[in-house]
């Protein structure tokens, strides 16, 4: 027997359905392409706030519930508001597509966001404010997101290689290092709360000339998914790492035409899944083409979060 709905409740239910608010950010982007910088670069951070001060916006908007939509391209730290008779929540990390109700059926007077710390990445992020207890949301799967940007040396093949670290995982990274200046840097890493699933790499060369297809090598140690042992059962000791080292090859086309532009190049498999917060890689020249040594190379790592 269908149920029949009361043409009032109808109303109410569709005047529910529609009651948010939506707010939307653009954050930077907290690692750089640059050459002095080399990806070292965050911003300054205190690991006592979850939310990193420059980036800390408050609105004043009343509600029940607040959701990241799943199109956002980052991660958001908020701490809410009181209200009448209700204590602030602890701060808390949303991802997108995620819905929370921080006071149950009691409303919050606003909140505080920004990026998390230790957050690599940046872009857009759009919260939307459930204004009343009853309103609805339905969400499909959000999209990639970029998790990190760093600029690498080109290095020579032959030459004793250099490894650096810059294929985490996990969020804050425990690696992370802000640059200072020239050759100097602090660390400003900090226990994982948001892990992330690599999806893709793309490597863009900083060279406009090539005549010839480049083949180039990533060498990579230390990859969680290969070179993590077992270590003690007791999870207060870190796993071992074998330090063994995988190669992945991969071609930077010629540069055709007239055109000046960087060449880039893709990988998903195996490249995505040799990484790790303990990884560490270095970039080599393999095409026989001096004029590549020590070019630099744009890493930018997507992933879902």
């Amino acid at each position: 027997m269908a149920q029949i709905i009361d043409p009032t409740v109808q109303q109410a239910i569709k005047e529910a359905a529609g009651n948010v608010q939506v707010n939307t950010l653009i954050f930077p982007y907290q690692s750089f392409l640059d050459d002095t910088q080399l990806g070292q670069a965050i911003a300054v951070q205190s690991p006592s706030d979850p939310i990193v001060a420059s980036t800390k916006t408050t609105i004043s908007s009343a509600g029940f519930g607040l959701g990241l939509h799943p199109d956002s391209q980052c991660p958001v730290a908020v701490q809410f508001k009181a209200s009448a008779a209700i204590q602030a929540a602890q701060p808390m990390i949303l991802t997108p597509g995620q819905i929370v109700f921080p006071h149950g059926c009691a409303p919050f007077s606003g909140f505080d966001v920004g990026l998390p710390f230790g957050w690599l990445g940046g872009g857009l992020a759009q919260l939307v404010t459930i204004k009343s207890p009853e309103a609805a949301v339905w969400w499909a799967p959000g999209a990639e997101v970029v998790i990190q940007r760093q600029r690498v040396t080109l290095q020579p093949d032959g030459a004793a290689p250099t490894f650096s670290y810059g294929l985490p995982t996990g969020f804050p990274w425990k690696n992370a290092q802000r640059y200072v200046s020239a050759g100097v840097s602090v660390p400003q890493g900090g226990q994982a709360i948001v892990a992330v699933s690599p999806t893709r790499t793309v490597l863009r060369l900083r060279v406009t000339t090539l005549a010839a297809d480049a083949r180039c090598v990533m060498v990579i140690k230390n990859g969680q998914a290969f070179d993590t042992g077992t270590g003690s059962l007791n999870p207060a000791v870190a796993p071992t790492l074998s330090g063994e080292k995988t190669a992945i090859s991969f071609t930077f086309p010629a540069i055709v035409g007239a055109a000046a532009y960087f060449p880039s190049v893709s990988f998903d498999l195996p490249g995505v899944l040799l990484a790790g917060d303990d990884a560490q890689f270095y970039l080599m020249n393999e095409s026989g083409n001096a004029a590549l040594d020590n070019a630099k190379v744009d890493v930018i790592r997507y992933g879902l979060i």
